[in-house]
Order: C-alpha cells, then sequence, then structure tokens
C-alpha cells in the first residue's frame, strides 16, 4: 500500500531523512495543481528525477546539452531496442559515445536542478511506490547520489532564493549593463562562472536564456547576476513584449494609416452587399 500525505504536514527535506534511514527504494510522486514530479531511489540514493515541464528521454537531454548529436542519439536508440532491460544511460556508455564521468556529471547536474526546485514547494500533495522503477530511456545516473548533499544544499537554496527574488523576481527578467560596465568592473575579481555570466550579457537575453547558453543552473546565474546587481554593474528590467507584426513582416506600428473618410467608405459599402 503506498504511503501518502500532504506538503504541507510533511515536507520533501523530511521525506528524503526517511527515504535515507530507511533505505528505500521505489518512486516518491509529488503534486500541485498543474505541477508533478517524480523522485527515485535505489536503496536511500536518488536515481533520477523528472518534471511534467521537462521530462525528456536522457538522449534528447544530452543532444540539448551538446553532448550527442542527432545521429547518435539515434544510434543509441536503436541499440537499446536490442537491449534487455539494460538503462539507456548504460547503453550511451557501452557505445562509448560519452563516458560514465562526464554522463554522471551532466546528469546529476540536471536532477540536481529539478530536485532542488521542488524544496520551494509549501503545498501538495505526495505518494511513495515501493519498488517502482524509472523508464529505461530516464535520465538515470550511472551512480545513484546519496541524499544528504540534497537536503543541505536545498534547505540553504530555499533561504538564498527568498533573498534574491526580492530584486530578481523572474528568470524570464532580461540583464542590462548600466553604463561602462568595464569600468566598473575594473576593481573586481570575478571568478570564472562570473566571468561565463558576465560575457552573456547583452540586455537582449534573460536569465533562463543566460543559463541555457552558459550551461549553468538558473540558481547559479541569478545568484551571480544578484551580486552584479549589488555591486551596481547591471539592472534587471521585464522582458518587452514582442511587436505585432504584419503579414508583410513590417511591425504593426509603421502600418500605413487608412484615412478615416476611407474606412468609412468600405464599412458602407460591406453593409450595401
Amino acid at each position: 500500500m503506498p504511503l501518502v500525505g500532504n506538503i504541507r504536514d510533511f515536507g520533501l527535506s523530511d521525506f528524503l531523512f526517511l527515504v535515507d534511514r530507511g533505505y528505500k527504494t521505489g518512486c516518491l510522486h509529488l503534486s500541485r495543481t498543474d505541477e508533478m514530479a517524480s523522485l527515485y531511489f535505489e536503496k536511500g540514493k536518488l536515481l533520477t528525477a523528472t518534471r511534467k515541464d521537462d521530462n525528456v528521454p536522457v538522449t534528447d537531454l544530452l543532444v540539448r546539452k551538446g553532448k550527442l548529436t542527432p545521429v547518435q542519439a539515434e544510434q543509441a536508440a536503436q541499440a537499446h531496442q536490442n537491449q534487455n532491460g539494460a538503462s539507456m544511460s548504460q547503453v550511451l556508455i557501452d557505445l562509448n559515445l560519452i563516458g560514465r564521468d562526464e554522463l554522471q556529471r551532466v546528469l546529476q547536474q540536471h536532477i540536481e536542478e529539478s530536485v532542488y526546485a521542488l524544496f520551494g514547494w509549501n503545498e501538495g500533495e505526495f505518494r511513495f511506490e515501493q519498488g517502482q522503477r524509472p523508464e529505461p530511456t530516464a535520465p538515470i545516473m550511472p551512480t545513484p547520489l546519496p541524499v544528504e548533499h540534497l537536503i543541505m544544499e536545498g534547505v540553504r537554496r530555499i533561504d538564498e532564493w527568498g533573498r534574491i527574488k526580492d530584486r530578481i523576481p523572474s528568470t524570464d527578467m532580461v540583464v542590462k549593463f548600466i553604463e561602462q560596465p568595464i569600468e566598473r568592473a575594473k576593481g573586481i575579481n570575478l571568478a570564472a562562472d562570473e566571468w561565463r555570466v558576465f560575457a552573456r550579457i547583452n540586455g537582449k537575453d534573460t536569465l533562463a536564456e543566460i543559463a541555457r547558453k552558459t550551461g549553468m543552473s538558473e540558481f547559479d546565474v541569478c545568484r551571480i547576476v544578484y551580486g552584479f546587481l549589488t555591486a551596481g554593474l547591471v539592472d534587471v528590467i521585464r522582458k518587452p513584449a514582442p511587436v505585432p507584426m504584419l503579414a508583410t513582416g513590417r511591425p504593426l506600428a509603421e502600418a500605413p494609416r487608412i484615412k478615416k473618410s476611407l474606412v468609412t467608405r468600405i464599412i458602407n459599402r460591406i453593409r450595401g452587399m
């Protein structure tokens, strides 16, 4: 019989602690309104985590991250069909399409970020299905992840997110430099990741787009940009709404104006039909 309950009464950090101490194998299903997530465990360690809005096969994820080509992904899919019970992750390693350590790094970052986002849920339902396994094509890590680090980092991020969101309410915000950013940055020693974000700021890309282009997590990008904000290097603004376009490709605002008298004649002609 599955274990069910409400997140208000039993938070994610509490459940991860229970899974770890109980050496549990199975799946924790979380849901609230139209959002859903599933965390799969093996003997108390995390195998993978999937969310409704980002539930993709491991090959699609690796293509998106630039670690596989579409041709290699198709090769792996065909080979996987001939395997009996092997995960796609293992097939990719066996075909030498990606190294075990590199695959672990990519999947671990992706899965950790999926889990950390769930720590902010303060309402919803959970259900734990004992013994349930993930789909063979799911992004399963070669080495299951201990949950102690997830608990500590997830709780820390809840506190940091609260502070960051006071000034960066959404990852749909656009980052732009304040005048003469290079002059302001001369006296600041930027770390490698900070330079990666700094170099991607163009006044057009959102925080989410910068995260995708740098391969960094949205949390890390927001944390770095928050530091830039505090130092007076950048500002964040709402992304401008798209300009309506005509069929000709010209912006609607540039469309030639039709005289009112002409509009009246057209309307009268239609009425007379």
